[in-house]
């Protein structure tokens, strides 16, 4: 090689080790302040422990069950818990439904099956509007509120021949779940 093409080679190298040591090549930029700065705070959604325990009722004759073990359901038969607790809702476009679970409960599955359920709110002494098994919430302020929950407990009087006799469910595991419902779709 002769030494003008070694000349030109080497300031060819020279010239991408320095472009390569210096950093990339830049084109003119800018930047601006949005100016719409601000927090984003969440929201809450929950629901307390029903006070004192709650209360049975024998609604087909209107009494109160002292201990639900020892009432004997039959076909036709509906009972009522009853418990007040807290709720707490907060959120521009926060709406939940309130159910009743059963998920955990144990028992016999005959009769199991042939439980039906509803769930009854008062929030603040206005009834909450039902929808198919659940309790439709919408957001206050965030503040505790108090709620009345009442989970009916029907045994299905379409029920024949021997099915549930004889059985047993345990609803020591029934629970009341408040879930938020899906947020409308961006239009």
């Amino acid at each position: 090689m002769n030494k003008k093409t070694k000349a030109a080679v080497a300031a060819g190298a020279g010239a991408i080790l320095l472009l390569g040591g210096v950093g990339t090549l830049a084109f003119w930029s800018d930047e601006a302040d949005l100016g719409g700065g601000g927090t984003i705070t969440s929201g809450q959604l929950t629901l307390g422990e029903c006070a004192g325990g709650g209360t049975w009722t024998n609604v087909n004759a209107g009494t109160t069950i002292a201990d639900i073990s020892s009432f004997r359901i039959v076909p036709g038969d509906t009972v009522e818990y009853t418990c007040d607790t807290t709720l707490t809702a907060e959120g521009d476009n926060l709406t939940a439904t309130l159910t009743a679970d059963l998920g955990a409960v144990t028992g016999d599955a005959e009769l199991l099956a042939a439980l039906q359920r509803d769930v009854t709110a008062t929030l603040n002494g206005t009834t909450l509007p039902a929808s198919g098994e659940g309790v439709q919430v919408v957001a206050n302020d965030g503040s505790d509120q108090p709620i009345s929950v009442g989970v009916t407990i029907a045994f299905d009087p379409g029920t024949t021949g021997t099915t549930g006799q004889g059985q047993t469910v345990d609803l020591a595991e029934m629970s009341l779940n408040l879930e938020q419902n899906p947020n409308p779709a961006p239009a």
